[in-house]
C-alpha cells in the first residue's frame, strides 16, 4: 500500500508533468515528473517481494485478566524475528479500548530488528469503566527505506479483560474504620435476641428450668433472690438487592449515571453483609432477569456478585413482576428486598410486584435515584440546585410522590437519592435492617 509520502510523490509528479506541458513542453519538468512516477511504480514490486513478515512473532502478556474499575493494567509486548532476514523499519502498534487511559509508556514501537533477535516494550493502562474488554490486536507495519510503501498485518489476537465495578467505596470505608464510619454517621446497631449469646446484657429473676450455670450466686446473695445472667446474640439478616438496568437508568452525567451508582451501592451492600456474616444476594433485571446471585456467605460470593454487575448495561424496560417472581421462586427464607430503581416505568406492574412480595412474607424498600439530580457533575448539585431540579421536573416529582404513597400502603418506604446521598443511604438502610431485626434467619 502507498504511504502518505507516496501520495505526495504522486501529487508532485502530476504537478511537474502538468507544469511541463503548460509551459510548452518543458523538458526538465516533464522528465522529473516521469522519473518520479517510474520510481514509485518500479519500487512497488520490489517492496512486495521483500514485505514478508511471516518470520515475525508477537507475544503479549498482561499482569492480570480481572481488575477493578480505576485500577491499572501492565501490558508487555515482545516482538521476535525468527527469520534469517533483517527488517530495516518495522512498527508495532498494540491496540487498547478507547475508553481506557494510557497512563504510562507508549503502546507502539518503531525499530530495526535483526535476524534471531527480539525487542520488547511495555505500557500501563487504566480501566475507566466496568465491563468486558479486549486488549489488542497487535498490528505490525513494515515500510520500505524510502517510506513510499507499507504493508500492515495483525499478528496477535485480543486478550480479554474483565473489569469489575469500582472498589473505591469499599476501600474508603475500610480505610477509616468500618465500625467508626457506621457508628458516627448513622449509628451502629445490632439485632438483640435475648438468649444464649456471648454478650452480657443484665439480670432477671430465676425461673424453674433455667440452667444452674446461669445463676449469679454473688448477686443472688446480695438481692436475697435467685437471679440469672442474660446474654444477647446478634442475629443475621438476609437481603436481596434488585438492580434495575432499564434504559432510563443509563441517564446521567458520564461515568456517574443512575445505574453506575446503583451498582456501586450493590457492591458496598454486599461487602458490608459479608463482613458481618449476613446473606446478601443480587438480581440484575430489566425486561428479563439478566443475572441472579442467591444470598450466600461462600468465600467466592463477592466475586460472583462483581461479575454479575460488571456486565450490566442500561437497556430495555423494567419488568418488576417477572423479576420478583424469579426471586420468590429462588428464595425460601424471609428476605428484605431493596429495590434500586428510578421508578420511571408504569406504576401498575410495580405495585403488583410489591403486593406479591409482601404477600409472601418478605419486606421491601425502594431507593430511587431522581434523574435531574444526576445531570450535573458530582459535588455541583447542592440543596438549592436540588430544589430547582424538583421545580423544573414538577410533573415527574409529583408522579413519584403518588407512587410513594401507594407503596406506603404496603409498608414500603421510598427514598429519593442523588449522587451525594446514594451510598450513605444504602449504608443507613442496612444498619436499620440490623437494628430492627428485619428479615431474620
Amino acid at each position: 500500500m502507498i504511504t502518505q509520502r507516496g501520495f505526495v510523490v504522486i501529487f508532485a509528479a502530476v504537478l511537474f508533468l502538468t507544469s511541463g506541458f503548460a509551459l510548452g513542453g518543458n523538458f526538465y519538468l516533464t522528465t522529473l515528473g516521469v522519473y518520479l512516477i517510474i520510481g514509485l511504480v518500479v519500487s512497488l514490486p520490489f517492496f512486495a517481494l521483500t514485505a514478508n513478515i511471516a518470520g515475525i512473532e508477537v507475544d503479549r502478556q498482561v499482569d492480570k485478566v480481572k481488575l477493578f474499575s480505576g485500577d491499572f493494567l501492565r501490558v508487555r509486548v515482545t516482538i521476535r524475528n525468527t527469520s534469517r532476514r533483517h527488517f530495516d523499519f518495522i512498527e508495532v502498534h498494540d491496540q487498547y479500548p478507547e475508553t481506557w487511559i494510557l497512563a504510562i509508556g507508549e503502546n507502539f514501537i518503531a525499530s530495526r530488528i535483526e535476524p534471531g533477535s527480539s525487542i520488547t516494550f511495555s505500557y500501563i493502562l487504566q480501566a475507566r469503566m466496568r465491563g468486558r474488554y479486549n486488549v489488542g490486536p497487535t498490528e505490525v507495519v513494515m515500510r520500505d527505506r524510502l517510506g513510499l510503501h507499507y504493508y500492515k498485518r495483525s499478528l496477535k489476537a485480543e486478550t480479554e479483560i474483565l473489569v469489575y465495578p469500582t472498589w473505591k467505596d469499599v476501600r474508603r470505608l475500610d480505610a477509616i474504620g468500618k465500625q467508626r464510619q457506621l457508628g458516627l454517621m448513622f449509628g451502629s446497631h445490632r439485632t438483640k435476641i435475648v438468649g444464649m449469646g456471648t454478650d452480657f446484657t443484665g439480670f432477671r429473676e430465676y425461673v424453674p428450668g433455667d440452667a444452674f450455670r446461669l445463676i449469679d450466686w454473688k448477686t443472688s446473695a446480695k438481692r436475697g433472690d435467685m437471679v440469672v445472667k442474660q446474654y444477647e446474640q446478634e442475629k443475621n439478616v438476609q437481603i436481596m438487592c434488585m438492580v434495575d438496568t432499564s434504559g432510563s437508568m443509563g441517564n446521567g452525567y458520564p461515568e456517574n449515571t443512575k445505574l453506575e451508582y446503583a451498582i456501586r451501592a450493590a457492591v458496598l451492600l454486599t461487602h458490608m453483609g459479608l463482613e458481618r456474616k449476613d446473606l446478601v444476594g443480587t438480581c440484575v433485571f430489566s425486561e428479563v432477569v439478566h443475572s441472579f446471585v442467591p444470598p450466600s456467605t461462600h468465600p467466592n460470593h463477592m466475586y460472583d456478585v462483581l461479575e454479575s454487575l460488571a456486565m450490566a448495561e442500561p437497556k430495555g424496560w423494567s419488568d418488576y413482576e417477572s423479576a420478583i417472581t424469579h426471586v420468590i421462586e429462588q428464595t425460601r427464607k424471609r428476605t428484605l428486598v431493596i429495590w434500586l430503581t428510578d421508578l420511571e416505568e408504569s406504576p401498575g406492574p410495580l405495585l403488583n410486584a410489591m403486593k406479591t412480595l409482601v404477600a409472601n412474607g418478605h419486606k421491601a424498600m425502594v431507593i430511587s435515584p431522581f434523574g435531574p439530580w444526576f445531570e450535573a457533575p458530582v459535588g455541583q448539585f447542592g440543596p438549592v440546585e436540588k430544589v430547582l431540579a424538583e421545580a423544573v421536573s414538577e410533573e415527574l416529582w409529583e408522579r413519584r410522590r403518588k407512587i410513594a404513597r401507594a407503596l406506603a400502603r404496603f409498608g414500603i418506604s421510598v427514598v429519593n437519592v442523588g449522587p451525594e446521598d446514594f451510598l450513605p443511604t444504602i449504608i443507613k438502610t442496612y444498619e436499620q435492617a440490623k437494628q430492627r431485626g428485619v428479615a431474620l434467619f
